[in-house]
């Protein structure tokens, strides 16, 4: 009994409409997103070079402070040896700032700052590849449910069929092989519905624990019980807003543009580096001792300086605006290598779309004839101008049909998404 209480307990979560959480689709994406641990590292990724750039740019304006307090409470030189006097106290105050340096620190600067673009764009990127994996989870829910209960109506048509063959056998209008191949028909339905029950339980699974709940727990979603195909219809502009709006584009242009500033920096690096600086220094901040006559406080002074490397250090130089100039022109072909991987994923994404929309008008036509084209063989048949293998033929095409409707439905939702994201269009 005990080993059974597990079973029982599944089935009755399972199969309890009242114990089921009810969702929509839009209410599903902003809880993914809360939970997700990749939307989490990449928002923790942009959030560390926002800080990083802020550091930058601070070095880049601000001085360079530094506040000095220092005593010497035992030394060969004090009487007694340990003492605690204020005049032996001193703090001091230094300040420097370099105000110009072949604007090296400019071009990292602008570095920095592209780095925190290239953050943002990839955090906007990875939101819109967990939306897409969760329209597939979300909408894989529905179409395991709504071919569930296609299955199910299949079912209970086999078992009225069956029940009127049995009838009909006992009054001698119909022969025992129809009742075997009506009952087979029963048993193969049997089958079928607990095979597509246990691909529904298993979309209900994968969908709560794309939310990190516990999987047995049943759910209940907003169903789409159909789709406008004219707001479908994809647009002949796709490539263009593509290249506009792409994040991976975006990407691969702000590390053109990072690659340009470094060879820049790079080959500055090659000729003298001319700089200024300034300095601040103030000893003897509040303290009681006396300077020693002739001593300068505060000092302060501003330096100019040319210098130029010679030796190891100019070869190093050489190799590293090498270096930067190769690395400016593989970005260079990175970003045309990308519109071009870019413009062939979006006309693919359109033909999908266009073909999805094909299959989901042409899956609705057919299972409308299908089921008319049963309704007529099983008035056919009760009359018996009809064989039992030409309306099990029916049925199956019937559930085929109708089967290949709910797969058409969802298949083009998620064909539309995938445009959408190919076109670098918002999805949640």
């Amino acid at each position: 009994m005990r080993k059974l209480l597990p079973s029982i307990a599944a089935l009755v979560v399972f199969s309890c409409p009242a114990c089921a959480d009810t969702w929509t689709l839009s209410a599903y994406k902003a809880e993914v997103f809360k939970v997700s641990y990749d939307i989490k590292k990449a928002a923790e990724a942009y959030d560390i070079q926002q800080k990083k750039f802020t550091a930058d740019l601070a070095a880049f304006y601000l001085p360079a402070v530094t506040l000095s307090v220092s005593d010497y409470p035992y030394s060969v030189y004090n009487d007694p040896k340990l003492r605690f006097y204020n005049s032996d106290i001193s703090a001091g105050l230094s300040a420097s700032l370099n105000l110009y340096n072949n604007s090296k620190d400019k071009l990292s600067l602008d570095v920095s700052r592209l780095s925190g673009k290239i953050s943002g764009r990839a955090l906007w990127q990875e939101r819109q590849r967990v939306t897409l994996n969760a329209l597939g989870v979300y909408y894989d829910v529905l179409r395991k449910k709504r071919l569930l209960e296609v299955v199910r109506v299949s079912l209970k048509a086999y078992q009225e069929q069956y029940d009127k063959v049995q009838n009909y056998y006992k009054e001698g209008l119909k022969s025992y092989s129809d009742v075997l191949k009506s009952e087979l028909n029963v048993r193969s339905g049997q089958l079928s519905e607990a095979t597509s029950l246990a691909d529904y339980k298993n979309s209900v699974m994968d969908f709560n624990l794309s939310l990190f709940r516990e999987p047995e727990q049943e759910v209940e979603l907003e169903d789409f019980v159909s789709c406008s195909t004219a707001a479908l219809l994809p647009g002949h502009d796709g490539v263009k807003y593509a290249l506009e709006h792409r994040p991976e584009l975006d990407i691969s242009r702000f590390e053109l543009s990072q690659a340009e500033f470094s060879s820049r920096r790079a080959a500055i690096s090659e000729f003298p580096d001319f700089s200024v600086d300034a300095y601040y220094n103030r000893q003897n901040i509040g303290s009681l001792r006396t300077l020693a006559a002739g001593t300068i406080n505060p000092t302060y002074w501003l330096s100019l300086a040319l210098t130029m490397p010679l030796g190891p250090k100019t070869f190093s130089n050489i190799s590293a605006a090498f270096e930067a100039r190769t690395g400016l022109e593989r970005a260079r072909r990175s970003l045309y290598n990308e519109e071009l991987s870019i413009r062939r994923e979006v006309v693919s994404a359109r033909l999908a779309l266009e073909t999805a929309l094909k299959r989901y008008e042409v899956s609705g036509m057919k299972a409308g004839i299908s089921k008319q084209n049963l309704e007529i063989l099983q008035g056919k048949y009760n009359e018996g101008r009809s064989s039992m293998i030409e309306l099990t033929d029916a049925q199956s095409d019937d559930l085929g049909s109708q089967s290949e409707l709910a797969n058409a439905l969802y298949d083009l939702l998620i064909a539309k998404a995938a445009y959408d994201k190919a076109q670098g269009r918002q999805l949640w």
